[in-house]
């Protein structure tokens, strides 16, 4: 057990840390968040330091000012919690600062047996905020105990629209852009394009921070909690993956550069790094079934700063990041989407099936590259009836007619701001 005055000095210093945050750049979930009246658990997924914490300060300062307990379990003084202790930390709380009835705990699923703790202060009347950094265990214990008792909302970086907010940028209203507007926001969606979302880059110039993520999560999200022996091979099939986003990957082309010998261990790194949010994969459109899982699936990185810093001559590979941003704006919208690949090659990198849309991201069409775009496209389209399709480009704005279909070609910064979660 963690002795009481352990756990009285790391609720105060948490608490002074948590104060200082920096909450100055609204999320577009926190309107979702605050106004949530329910009785379950609210919980918060998401990458590490995608900003889970400062969302939560935003929430209390909105509602439970002076009126809420904190806690953060991801600190090496608590090491060896168990879940006997969350009853002292309650009381410590109470003795602290009196009776309270929300609480905020941060990075709980590094406890066994949290999900115990939370469904009894649940039916003890308490308000509930949860965030954590790791899908899996998160899921699993949320689906065995507290069923119909948890709200669950994934955090992401910044998102376009919040980049924006943060250079105390102005979005204009009902989508109408002037010249000088336009040129604005191009401009700084080239830098957003580059650096990506991650919060503490974009408001402190924390550059570090893109490096020290991976590392963090390799560390205490993977390497601890999952029994891995080879670290060092770990972080080299990590980063493999984020060079070839938007590639098609098989276990056997890990296999054939790693020298690892058993794909249940390639399959178990992939796994690992999905439920930290590092990355995401998507299949191949089929319409059957039971064929997804019998094709190679493609890879996302959850932020452009991220690839950018941890791959090398990624820069030069633009049509890669753009796709990589848009299928991250596509994963925060909750969407379901695939890629197509056709009989004779022809490919189309976003089929959204529910809303009857096919998608290209494209840095610049030209004539070398729009022939091949568009057959991608109007044949995605017409595997799953969709009247229209649309081409992401960097600054390029027209409308085709191909085969009687429609197609949309307009700027990525456009989109995302018209695609914002949430507004």
């Amino acid at each position: 057990m963690i002795p009481r005055s352990v756990l009285g000095t790391v609720i105060k210093d948490q608490l002074r840390e948590f104060e200082s945050l920096e909450d100055s750049v609204p999320r577009s979930v926190f309107p979702e968040i605050s106004s949530y009246k329910g009785t379950s658990a609210f919980v918060i997924k998401g990458l590490r330091r995608c900003g889970k914490s400062t969302l939560l300060k935003q929430i209390i300062r909105a509602k439970f000012e002076n009126n809420f307990y904190y806690f953060n379990f991801d600190d090496e003084r608590i090491t060896g919690f168990k879940s006997e202790d969350f009853q002292t930390l309650m009381e410590i709380f109470i003795e602290l600062f009196g009776e309270r009835r929300n609480v905020f705990f941060d990075e709980i699923q590094n406890i066994n047996g949290w999900e115990l703790f939370i469904n009894r202060i649940l039916r003890e009347g308490y308000t509930v905020f949860i965030t954590g950094s790791n899908a899996n265990l998160l899921s699993r214990e949320l689906g065995t105990h507290l069923t119909g008792r948890h709200v669950d909302i994934e955090l992401y970086p910044f998102s376009f629209t919040e980049f924006l907010r943060a250079c105390k940028i102005k979005l204009p209203e009902k989508g109408l852009y002037s010249t000088q507007e336009r040129a604005l926001f191009s401009k700084k969606f080239r830098e957003y394009f580059e650096n990506g979302g991650m919060p503490e880059l974009v408001v402190f110039s924390n550059t570090a921070v893109l490096t020290q993520v991976i590392n963090d999560i390799i560390q205490k999200d993977i390497v601890s909690r999952h029994n891995i022996r080879k670290p060092v091979e770990l972080k080299a099939v990590l980063k493999f993956l984020i060079a070839n986003v938007a590639n098609p990957i098989t276990y056997r082309s890990i296999i054939n550069n790693f020298g690892i010998k058993s794909i249940n261990t390639i399959q178990k790194y992939i796994g690992c790094a999905e439920e930290s949010y590092i990355i995401f994969t998507t299949h191949k459109y089929e319409r059957k079934i039971k064929r997804f899982d019998k094709n190679p699936k493609k890879v996302y990185c959850i932020d452009n700063g991220i690839m950018m810093k941890n791959t090398p001559n990624i820069n030069e590979k633009k049509g890669v990041l753009l796709e990589n941003l848009i299928a991250i704006q596509l994963k925060r919208l909750g969407k379901e989407f695939y890629y197509y690949k056709g009989k004779t090659n022809a490919e189309c990198d976003f089929v959204i099936v529910d809303d009857k849309q096919a998608m290209q991201a494209c840095y610049e069409l030209n004539e070398s590259n729009i022939s091949r775009e568009i057959k991608g496209l109007t044949e995605a389209m017409g595997q799953i009836k969709a009247k229209q399709g649309i081409i992401l480009t960097l600054y390029q704005e027209q409308q085709l007619t191909r085969s009687n279909k429609k197609i949309i070609v307009k700027p990525a910064w456009q989109w995302l701001i018209e695609n914002e979660p949430r507004k």
